[in-house]
């Protein structure tokens, strides 16, 4: 994701980039819901193309900012504790409901979304 900010940051705006973030968090969300299993080099490809979609995103807001490595550090920082805040609720809530329901609410977030975008 940090590369593909770095990347987008002088990039010109893509026409498809809010719908591609939006269809992740779709995404991502009906994944969780239906507890999905994928091989892992599968998830980390998906991981990989979505990573390079938010990152574009935010690479694009960094020519604004008046502190750009600031910026860069704290996007990336809340990234970290996001996934690692994800990766401990997913580990101790495995197969429970309240797992698969955070899931749909993200989800339906997702189609929220791209309703707007």
């Amino acid at each position: 994701m940090a590369v593909s900010a770095w990347l987008g940051s002088p990039a010109p705006a893509l026409t498809m980039l809010e719908p591609a973030v939006a269809g992740s968090v779709l995404v991502l969300g009906l994944l969780v819901a239906f507890a999905v299993r994928w091989p892992a080099p599968a998830g980390v490809g998906l991981v990989a193309l979505l990573a390079f979609f938010h990152g574009t995103a935010h690479g694009m807001e960094l020519p604004g900012t008046a502190a750009p490595a600031l910026y860069a550090l704290g996007f990336v920082a809340a990234t970290a504790l996001l996934h690692g805040v994800g990766l401990a609720l997913g580990l101790s809530a495995r197969g429970a409901p309240l797992l698969r329901l955070a899931g749909s609410m993200i989800a339906l977030t997702g189609v929220y979304l791209l309703a707007n975008a």
